[in-house]
């Protein structure tokens, strides 16, 4: 798993006699899937509240899906099917294949799991999922991953990895210890509701940042707000040569959680394609010069159109007033095509 704290694309113009390289780019990327590990063995009292699942159901579930990630690493990262589902699923993959094609091993040293919790909530609309939060040994940040129960079994369909300091409120808790999911449409006591956030969210990066209502959401530093105000620049620095259009659409599954101080946790994904266009006339070809997008387009320089498929599962910390913060983010370039 990719954790970046900004999705952004560096492409370079090159023109006849003179190259011209964008002063903006994307971030040079580590990949850093969370290392995988059997988690602490607890012994759940047969007290412990029962919600969607129990804590020693949740544990096993855990249990599962560190060894199913662990033999999907083993297979070369070719099928993630086992351990998780959805785009994360998808983003594993991309994920494993650029990290072939960049010269770095698919499987990654592992860390124990230390300190387990998990968010489990009473109740949810549609098909169960929880929340398990963990650290690594030796490592000083958390990892959120949310589980879902398929038709194949449960597996992981969200994560997000957070500092120290970034670390999100605590979830609250009823008095049988149980989480509260929060409905996507549900804004009450909130800014807005988790749709309304991922919607915005996107909207912000198919305008180049330029919707003023959903840039009031977010924070200035946060994902949202730092990858639309990179693609302005691209596009103006594309100036007469090529035009940039971006699609940004966000993943049907949205989880949240009631936090302690009357907030919420919000996971989403995004998809997005961007699309470099020369204009007519246009002199300068143009190349991908980040490692990842240079080596999924094969380093190729493109003279008429390019377009780069991405893809981000975002946590975002909704307050009850003032913009939303977002403490972590798993960002992959999925795949370049062009001509």
């Amino acid at each position: 798993m990719t954790i970046r704290s900004l999705p952004i694309v560096l492409l370079v113009l090159a023109l006849p006699a003179t190259a011209c390289t964008a002063p903006t780019g994307q971030a040079a990327s580590s990949f850093g899937r969370p290392p995988s590990a059997a988690p602490s063995q607890a012994s759940p009292s047969s007290s412990q509240p029962q919600g969607v699942v129990s804590v020693a159901e949740a544990e096993a579930v855990l249990e599962q899906w560190e060894a199913a990630e662990t033999e999907a690493q083993r297979q070369g990262g070719t099928d993630w099917t086992a351990a998780e589902t959805g785009l994360a699923a998808t983003m594993s993959k991309a994920e494993s294949r650029a990290r072939e094609m960049i010269g770095e091993r698919v499987t990654t040293p592992r860390r124990a799991i230390v300190k387990p919790r998990f968010a489990i909530p009473g109740k949810v609309a549609g098909a169960p999922w929880f929340m398990a939060e963990f650290r690594r040994k030796g490592g000083t940040s958390w990892s959120q991953a949310i589980f879902k129960k398929t038709q194949d079994g449960w597996r992981m369909t969200v994560m997000s990895i957070t500092s120290a300091k970034s670390r999100p409120p605590a979830v609250a808790r009823d008095d049988k210890g149980l989480a509260t999911a929060v409905a996507p449409d549900d804004g009450d006591g909130l800014i807005a509701s988790p749709r309304e956030i991922a919607r915005a969210h996107a909207r912000l990066q198919a305008t180049f940042g330029q919707d003023r209502d959903a840039r009031r959401l977010f924070t200035a530093k946060s994902a949202a707000r730092l990858d639309a105000d990179v693609r302005l620049d691209e596009r103006e620095h594309l100036g007469d040569e090529w035009n940039i259009t971006v699609r940004s659409r966000p993943a049907t599954d949205i989880y949240a959680l009631r936090t302690t101080n009357g907030g919420a946790l919000v996971w989403y994904g995004i998809q997005q394609q961007n699309t470099m266009v020369a204009r007519p006339g246009a002199t300068a070809t143009m190349k991908f010069t980040n490692r990842v997008p240079a080596a999924l387009s094969h380093g190729r320089s493109y003279t008429r159109k390019a377009v780069l498929k991405t893809a981000g599962i975002y946590l975002a910390v909704v307050p009850r007033s003032g913009p939303v913060r977002m403490p972590g983010e798993w960002f992959i370039s999925l795949s370049v095509s062009g001509s």
